[in-house]
This record gives C-alpha cells, sequence and structure tokens, in this order.
C-alpha cells in the first residue's frame, strides 16, 4: 500500500538499470563443497528453492565487475530475492566459490505485487584462476560452502568475427489450433528483410505447426527450444560408425554428444516451480494469469538474448503477428546502418519501432491468395500508437544485460543511453490483431473504424509471396 500511495505522488523508488562496481567476495579460501553429481539436464534445474533455466560465459565490458569475465545465470525465484546467493563455480579440476549479484528482472513500478513467480539475472564474477577454462559448470547456494548435487554447464559461445546484424526472438508458442500457413508467411518475411536467425520457444504446437519449424530448422534458418530434456539422437545428429560403438571410443562419442546438446540448444521450455505444465492445463493458466504470464515471458526473452550476444548485434523480440517493415531500406541490415551513422553505436542500449494495429477487414484485399493473411489485411489504423506503448525493440548484444518485452532493461555501463525512438519514416511495427487489445479499450472504436490502406510491405509482397508459395508446396500445405 505504501508504494501504491508513493507512487501516486511521485516518490516510488525505482530500481537501477545499472550497477556500480562491485568488490568480489570469494570463499576459497576457508570452505570445502564437494563436486556435484549431476549436470542439470532436465526441464529446469533447483538449487535451494531457485529455479535455475541456463547459464552463459560474458566476456563483454560492464561496470558491475569490470575486471573479471562472469557467468550470468537465469533464475526463477517465487518473491523477490532478499538473501545473499553464492556461485559455486567448476572447471575440469578445480573450484570458486564467489557471492553473486542479483537483479530482478523487472520494476515495480510495472506492479508492485511480489506474490509470483519472479524472473532473475545472477551475475557470478569469475576469478582469474578460473579465466581460461574451456568447460564451466555452476551451481547456485542461498549459504556459502554448500554443496549442491546438481549443476549447470555453462553455455560458452565463441565470438564471432563479424557479427551478423539481427536475431529474432519468440516467447512460448502455444497454439493448440493450426497457425502453419500464418506461420510460414511471417517467418519468409523475417528472412526477407535479413534476419539471420530465429530462435522459437515452443510449449504446445499443432502437428502441422511443427513440421513447419521442423522445415527451417533443417534448413538451418530456425532454432527450436523444445520441451524434450535432451535431443534425439539418430542419423541427422550423427553418424556413428563401428569404431564409435567400441569402448575406446565412448568419451570420444560423449563428447560429440555433447557438442551437440549445447549448439543446438535444444533446452526445455515448461513452467518452473508448482506451475502447471499438463498442456491444456498450462494453456489456460497461462492465459487467465496475466501478470504472472509476463513474468515468465522474461526468461525465453533474456535466454535467447544470451544465445546471441556473441554472434548477433541486435535481437528483435517478436511475437508471430508483428512485423517491423523498414520504410526506406530493404533490409534490417541497410537499416541499422542508417540509424547508426547518426549514434555511437556502443551507447546503444535498444531502437524501438512504433505500433500500428491491423484488425482483420470485413472486406479483404482479395487480390492476394488466401493464405497471405498479411497481405490480404491491407487496413492499418490510421493512429499511430504512442511510442511508449507497444513498440518493439532491437536490443544492441554489445551495451545491454537484460531485455524486458518492449526495451532493454539493465544495461551494462553508465554511458549507454535509453530507449532510442526510430522515427516512423524508417520503420514501423504492424501489429495484426484479432481484437482490441483489452488495454486500449477506451480507444477501440477510433483504432477498429478511423483506417487507411497500409502500403508498407507492397514493395516486398510479390517477392514475399512467391517464397511462401514455394515453402508451403514444399510442405504440402497448399
Amino acid at each position: 500500500m505504501k508504494y501504491m500511495y508513493d507512487m501516486q505522488n511521485g516518490k516510488a523508488e525505482i530500481r537501477t538499470v545499472v550497477e556500480q562496481e562491485q568488490e568480489i567476495h570469494q570463499y576459497y579460501w576457508w570452505c570445502h563443497i564437494d563436486r556435484f553429481e549431476f549436470v542439470g539436464e532436465e526441464q529446469w534445474t533447483e538449487n535451494d528453492e531457485l529455479y535455475l533455466y541456463s547459464a552463459y560465459l560474458d566476456t563483454r565490458k560492464n561496470s558491475l565487475y569490470p575486471w573479471n569475465d562472469a557467468i550470468q545465470v537465469l533464475t526463477v525465484s517465487f518473491g523477490s530475492m532478499r538473501r545473499k546467493v553464492f556461485c559455486n563455480i567448476f572447471n575440469e579440476e578445480h573450484y570458486a566459490v564467489v557471492e553473486g549479484y542479483v537483479r530482478e528482472i523487472w520494476q515495480r513500478g510495472w506492479d508492485p505485487r511480489d506474490q509470483f513467480y519472479n524472473a532473475n539475472l545472477i551475475t557470478c564474477p569469475i576469478p582469474k584462476r578460473l579465466k581460461l577454462s574451456s568447460k564451466l559448470f555452476i551451481s547456485i547456494s542461498t549459504m556459502p560452502c554448500r554443496t549442491q548435487r546438481t549443476a549447470l554447464r555453462v553455455h560458452i559461445n565463441l565470438p564471432k568475427q563479424n557479427k551478423e546484424a539481427v536475431a529474432v526472438c519468440v516467447k512460448g508458442m502455444d497454439f493448440q489450433e493450426d497457425v502453419s500457413q500464418r506461420l510460414v508467411e511471417w517467418l519468409e518475411a523475417q528472412y526477407l528483410f535479413g534476419v539471420s536467425a530465429v530462435t522459437i520457444y515452443k510449449y504446445t504446437v499443432s502437428k502441422q505447426v511443427q513440421n513447419v519449424l521442423t522445415h527451417y530448422e533443417r534448413l538451418g534458418k530456425l532454432v527450436q527450444v523444445r520441451i524434450d530434456s535432451l535431443p534425439r539422437i539418430n542419423s541427422t545428429c550423427f553418424v556413428l560408425n563401428q569404431n564409435e560403438h567400441k569402448t575406446s571410443h565412448l568419451l570420444q562419442f560423449i563428447e560429440k554428444f555433447f557438442i551437440y546438446y549445447t549448439t543446438n540448444f535444444h533446452i526445455p521450455l515448461t513452467l518452473p516451480g508448482h506451475s502447471p505444465n499438463l498442456p491444456l492445463v498450462r494453456s489456460r493458466y497461462i492465459a487467465r494469469n496475466r501478470q504472472q504470464k509476463r513474468r515468465h515471458e522474461l526468461i525465453p526473452y533474456n535466454d535467447c538474448f544470451y544465445r546471441h550476444i556473441t554472434t548477433h548485434r541486435y535481437t528483435l523480440i517478436l511475437d508471430i503477428d508483428e512485423l517491423v517493415v523498414p520504410l526506406e531500406h530493404d533490409t534490417y541490415s541497410d537499416l541499422l546502418s542508417a540509424i547508426e551513422a547518426n549514434t555511437t553505436v556502443d551507447r546503444i542500449s535498444s531502437l524501438s519501432f512504433s505500433n500500428v494495429f491491423k484488425f482483420p477487414a470485413k472486406t479483404e484485399n482479395t487480390s492476394w491468395a488466401k493464405h497471405m493473411y498479411m497481405l490480404r489485411n491491407s487496413l492499418r489504423s490510421r493512429r499511430t500508437s504512442d511510442r511508449r506503448n507497444y513498440g518493439k525493440s532491437m536490443t544492441n548484444t554489445a551495451t545491454v544485460a537484460t531485455v524486458f518485452n518492449h526495451f532493454a532493461l539493465h544495461r551494462l555501463t553508465p554511458n549507454v543511453t535509453g530507449t532510442i525512438y526510430v522515427p516512423e519514416r524508417l520503420a514501423i511495427k504492424l501489429h495484426y490483431k484479432l481484437t482490441c487489445p483489452v488495454e486500449s479499450r477506451k480507444e477501440c472504436a477510433e483504432l477498429q473504424d478511423d483506417t487507411v490502406v497500409d502500403r508498407s510491405i507492397d514493395r516486398f509482397a510479390d517477392e514475399l509471396e512467391r517464397r511462401v508459395d514455394r515453402t508451403l508446396c514444399e510442405l504440402h500445405l497448399l
């Protein structure tokens, strides 16, 4: 109640999004812990009532631990974490125990209630003696010197010398219905705009949608983050010769398996803790618990972000009913070059694109085939949404620590800017909605009735249809 009172009077505390330098507290010299027994391979790894999802090596410049590399651990806790946490870091031979730094991926101004599962980023500084380790594992405890039976393997992804421009991230897909044709149109639009990687998290999808995802994954254009706890070992994963079946080659095979596992990102996506995970029950739970849903989505958003910090310059979080269309350029890469020409790149946190709604028209543009959903719905709301509402952002992987649905949240250094709003003349985000969002109910009549013809995607339309037709034919969906 006090927070709500302070918020009404403009005095509510806002959590800092840029961290001050922290001293590294090591406990190596006076405590002993045993090595872990298991590597977390099931959905979520539980350590002291914390649910660990993934861990990544982070070598980027930062203000928190400027002289050390770090391990970034994505976790979920019930309620805010008020206790200290301790990171048990292992390589092949040694270990270290250091105090971790917790950042809750949330601002209380969005919803101050604390009775939810909350997403957190735990940053664990790596002592110098473990810096050059080729393999790292980590567990978390709420007391120093406490042994945990299960640890996470840390993703160690070598930086690419020349990063790709944009990777797209899609939160947990949960569709009982068949949206396969719309998904193909949406994916082909991403690739047409120059996206080099799409990472999709999924709960439950139809057989037809699964076939689409598998098709693009085989082409190397898409990564599915699956509910399966481990990838299947089949002829598409490995070709096993007779020697590899021999005992003397078993270790070589296991190494080969884990290289596959850590580079193809087949990591579970279920709900943590006591949340339901039977598909239909989970779908209802997600639909009926909007505030918890928003918090749960922060794990795949940030996991996707960290998957791409070494491979892409920006990540773009989208739903499959959203499309960012460049208006003066052919690709996102060209668009970014134009924006960055007027801004110091290492100061950009996120680039936000304004939203316009497109509701299904009573009279569709029948000059396009029925399977071209986006092209047939050619009317948009005349009014562009306020730039602070419904926008989506490209987030800079060199300057940001955590991401929210619409923009970057925590920044790595103080000299990084807040969100930069891209002029509408350069690009726009089209949002294909079946109904008016509940948050805009006071404006729904205007948004739905005051419309204009949208020409933003017209110059891409012929090539988009050609690509979609080709893929739908290959998948026998036409």
